[in-house]
């Protein structure tokens, strides 16, 4: 490069002793003198950048010597996702580091608050994401998401964040989970699995289980091992007792682990399974996956919570909040939720909305926290929940006929409604769902509530490839079939 610029530089002054007896007359070193005139300031130039590239490699060094790095990881794991992601733009170094799988491993457990209390979380602002859903006897079973953003004033917006699809030939795909930035989709009869980071423009296919039959009803959950740092998956198949009599195994429900990322790993059965019946009203909680259960092998409504421990690959149970409390099991409307890293229920009665916080996950120690007016609802009443979320002021909740989205406040005790019909077309129209037409196919809107993590399914396995819609370049799409 700097052979080039001297070359431009000389231009015809020079090549040759002859070039420069003609042009001065023949006084060869007068022409000398004046070429080194015109170089030296322009080699001045390229010793100035060469030495402040060395003086920033020597700054850089010194940074990463002064400062250990576990004591810069420690520093670093204990700030939010999203300031992560803006540090990667600061230098090379951050931007390695940040994007190191070690590192995401390391700021998981604050993260997911796996210690049982809330002090040593990290906060993160939960992100709200539309999900809508279309089928119909010709076309293909489609799912959008949608990247969401509430406030007050404004009530629901499109986020610029991301925008997904999902179009299935054979059967529907049906949410199971969400974990943290990660959305799991389960097949509606077979036992098929998608793991979905719509942060990231990433699906993975979880590892099918050859020891289960194609066909049949299951649950999934995902947490996280602190113990051994991995993230894993927990399946809880339902099998009929026909093919338990011929297996001579004596559950009617079988439940097999999987450790995520793990160069040689296979499902892994668990051999205490309880016998109870497990409902879709779940929630990621302290690393752990946390169920609503309908009832149990007696056929009695239970009072507990089935929970499995992802460090010692287990299920254990978690009494509800105590009747002395003034909790009233069995006859509510209840769901479970995140709220700030910790495990809620969200129970629906005649004449209030409850919301009681398990405070310490280790002593079980139920708090009633927030109690919502039924009055504060639309009619006065709220009908029937479908789903429940937290968002970054509050909690929110979706009636299911009709389709009300409830945002309530906690900073000021204020609840707000919004209609689904006037998410349409504004946010959602049926263009994002290709092949469904308005008149012959069913749409189902729901809101499902995420926090941004710096987990890759990169390093989960092979990722199903991604189709790039026309309409735009943002939209990702995903063909399965």
């Amino acid at each position: 490069m700097a052979g080039t610029e001297v070359k431009r530089i000389l231009g015809s002054s020079w090549l040759g002793r002859n070039s420069f007896v003609t042009k001065y007359g023949g006084n060869f070193l007068t022409g000398c003198i004046d070429v080194l005139l015109i170089l030296i300031p322009h080699l001045l130039i390229f010793s100035l950048k060469g030495l402040q590239k060395s003086r920033a490699k020597r700054i850089e060094k010194s940074t990463s010597v002064d400062i250990p790095n576990d004591i810069i990881f420690d520093v670093l794991t204990r700030l939010p996702t999203n300031s992560l992601c803006h540090m990667r733009c600061v230098s090379k170094t951050t931007l390695r580091m940040v994007d190191n799988p070690y590192f995401a491993t390391l700021h998981t457990p604050r993260l997911l608050n796996s210690s049982g209390t809330n002090y040593a979380a990290a906060v993160e602002v939960p992100q709200l994401m539309l999900l809508a859903q279309s089928w119909s006897s010709r076309a293909k079973r489609s799912t959008a998401l949608q990247s969401l953003k509430y406030s007050g004033e404004h009530g629901l917006t499109k986020s610029k964040h991301w925008h997904a699809k999902i179009l299935s030939e054979f059967g529907n795909y049906q949410v199971d989970f969400v974990f943290c930035n990660l959305v799991c989709f389960k097949h509606e009869i077979r036992t098929f699995g998608l793991l979905l980071n719509p942060l990231r423009g990433q699906v993975l296919e979880l590892p099918k289980n050859h020891l289960l039959p194609t066909y049949g009803k299951k649950w999934y959950g995902m947490g996280f091992d602190s113990i051994t740092s991995t993230h894993k998956i927990v399946c809880i198949s339902q099998i009929d007792r026909y093919r338990n009599l011929i297996r001579k195994h004596p559950d009617i429900l079988v439940a097999h682990v999987y450790t995520l990322g793990a160069r040689s790993s296979s499902w892994q059965e668990i051999h205490q399974v309880p016998q109870c019946e497990f409902t879709s009203k779940n929630v990621s909680a302290y690393g752990d996956m946390h169920w609503l259960i309908d009832r149990d092998v007696i056929g009695g409504s239970p009072n507990y919570i089935m929970s499995f421990d992802f460090k010692k690959d287990e299920f254990v149970w978690n009494p509800y909040p105590n009747s002395s409390q003034g909790f009233v099991c069995g006859s509510h409307d209840m769901h479970l939720l995140n709220l700030g890293g910790c495990l809620a229920i969200v129970s629906s009665g005649h004449l209030s909305v409850e919301i009681w916080v398990l405070k310490n996950y280790e002593k079980k120690e139920w708090v009633l926290d927030y109690k919502i007016d039924n009055k504060m609802f639309f009619g006065h009443s709220l009908r029937s929940i479908e789903t429940c979320g937290e968002w970054e002021h509050g909690i929110f909740l979706t009636e299911k006929y009709p389709i009300i989205f409830y945002f309530w406040d906690m900073r000021y005790k204020s609840m707000r409604y919004i209609n689904h019909e006037t998410l349409l077309p504004g946010i959602f129209s049926y263009y994002h769902l290709p092949g469904t037409r308005r008149s012959q196919s069913k749409l189902k809107l729901s809101i499902l509530s995420y926090t941004k993590s710096l987990i890759s399914s990169e390093t989960y396995g092979n990722l199903v490839e991604r189709r790039v819609c026309s309409e735009t370049a943002k939209t990702r799409t995903w063909q399965i079939e």
